[in-house]
């Protein structure tokens, strides 16, 4: 009697703990697929890859098994940052082959992922499973670009489009370096095949911008408007951005550039003297206008400008103050009613209300703690959530301190007022190296 108590028991017991498991297990899978998967470019000079979070519900990021997944190219190494002494606001800061966006996106229904490979002067391309948990190359990837790409977009035609900086890691820059804009042709299998006669060599920048005359253009950005037809291209170092209009032949036509310090000095007063920059590009969601932002660095505002659909011309409309300081990247509410911003030397974002897409209106800023520089920016699929890559740069890091906090990703609440709200410590890793910097951020 005895024992057959204790078989019931033990069985009860297995049963018990069987479902408790399974219960688990389901709970795991319930919260790993589509909607909370963060992918992170972990850019490691001695082989890049892509780390691969699952979020949860107070926005904690935790690393799957099968992360990270190899590119098949290489990082690049923060040379300058990592032998720079914390002082100055950008104390002999490499500003020029980290400053980018675009460097990792998906396409539309987020199928198919691309990633630069600035080490290795090349292009991943990965199939992406539907639960997201599965990165596949493409067959022949990575492919041949030109000297150290900055940013991957995805236009009309099955046209891709890479921006080269030629802009390498370390200080003093080649004299006279160009960087360049160049098409490939997309296969329905990924296959990416180069476009003859495409490329396009931009002019080296001009004498009195206060970094280098004739140093490298450092493009930093390609931004493909909705309908796939039209690019504009972030001439970072020139102060100028690219209008292009995109042929059937995947070749690109220019339009006229736009010039930073054609805005005279009234409106520009530092950049229309001795910084002609201007970085981030981002295009109004919304139906009926064409709108670009752009950030105008050393003026802490936000550029507003409109667009033919057409070409692709710019006209300037006005700028938007920043609380923050070196705005550049953005983001936006899928129906244009938000825009979420990156303030880089301040370590800070921005929130700005766009009742008037013309008429940006300022009504937060977030500050992080510590060292660091928000980068990339994306959105989870529903836009609940809000993810900034932060690396160690500007005046309060050091590289070679192994108790500084970088390389993390900080999560943010997105409410419906557009509010953000950080629930809970960034994702700090660790595990990479000193002297390495994440680059990149999508979500699935």
């Amino acid at each position: 009697m005895k024992g057959r108590i204790f078989g019931t028991f033990i069985m009860f017991t297995m049963v018990f703990f069987a479902l408790a498991i399974s219960s688990d297990n389901n709970a795991f899978a319930q919260t790993t697929g589509p909607g909370n998967l963060v992918y992170v470019g972990d850019n490691l000079s001695t082989g890049a890859g892509i780390k691969i979070f699952r979020r949860d519900d107070n926005g904690a990021l935790t690393e799957l098994p099968n992360s990270p997944v190899p590119t098949g190219g290489k990082g690049m190494f923060d040379v300058t940052g990592f032998n720079r002494m914390p002082t100055g606001i950008f104390a002999a800061t490499d500003i020029g082959p980290f400053e980018h966006d675009g460097n990792m996106i998906l396409n539309a229904d987020r199928s198919r992922l691309f990633i630069v490979n600035q080490g290795s002067d090349d292009l991943s391309v990965f199939d992406v499973s539907a639960d997201g948990l599965k990165l596949t190359p493409v067959p022949g990837s990575p492919f041949k670009t030109g000297r150290v790409p900055s940013s991957v977009g995805l236009a009309a035609f099955d046209t891709v489009i890479v921006v080269n900086k030629n802009d390498p890691a370390g200080n003093p820059k080649p004299m006279g370096a160009q960087g360049s804009i160049m098409t490939f042709k997309m296969a329905a299998n990924g296959t990416l095949t180069p476009v003859p006669n495409s490329e396009i060599k931009l002019p080296g920048a001009r004498g009195g911008e206060g970094v280098i005359a004739n140093q490298t253009s450092t493009p930093s950005q390609v931004l493909v408007a909705p309908d796939g037809k039209v690019c504009f291209v972030n001439d970072f170092f020139a102060g100028m951005i690219r209008p292009y209009k995109v042929l059937p032949d995947g070749t690109l036509k220019a339009s006229p550039a736009f010039d930073l310090r054609s805005l005279g000095e009234d409106i520009t007063p530092a950049n229309g003297k001795t910084f002609p920059f201007t970085l981030g590009l981002g295009i109004w969601p919304g139906a009926g206008k064409n709108i670009l932002y752009t950030g105008i660095l050393f003026e802490n505002k936000v550029g507003v400008l409109t667009f033919s659909p057409k070409s692709g011309k710019l006209k300037f409309v006005t700028t938007a103050v920043n609380g923050g300081s070196t705005v550049c990247w953005f983001a936006f509410r899928k129906d244009g009613r938000y825009m979420w911003t990156t303030n880089q030397a301040s370590n800070s974002v921005s929130t700005y209300d766009l009742a008037d897409p013309l008429k940006p209106v300022e009504i937060q800023v977030v500050q992080f703690q510590g060292c660091g520089e928000p980068a990339q920016v994306s959105t989870s699929p529903d836009q609940t959530w809000i993810h900034y890559v932060n690396s160690a740069v500007t005046n309060k890091c050091n590289q070679k301190d192994e108790t500084t906090k970088s390389n993390m990703v900080h999560t943010l609440k997105i409410a419906p007022d557009g509010i953000l709200t950080e629930l809970t410590q960034p994702r700090v890793m660790t595990e990479l190296p000193l002297g390495e910097r994440i680059e990149g951020v999508v979500t699935k």
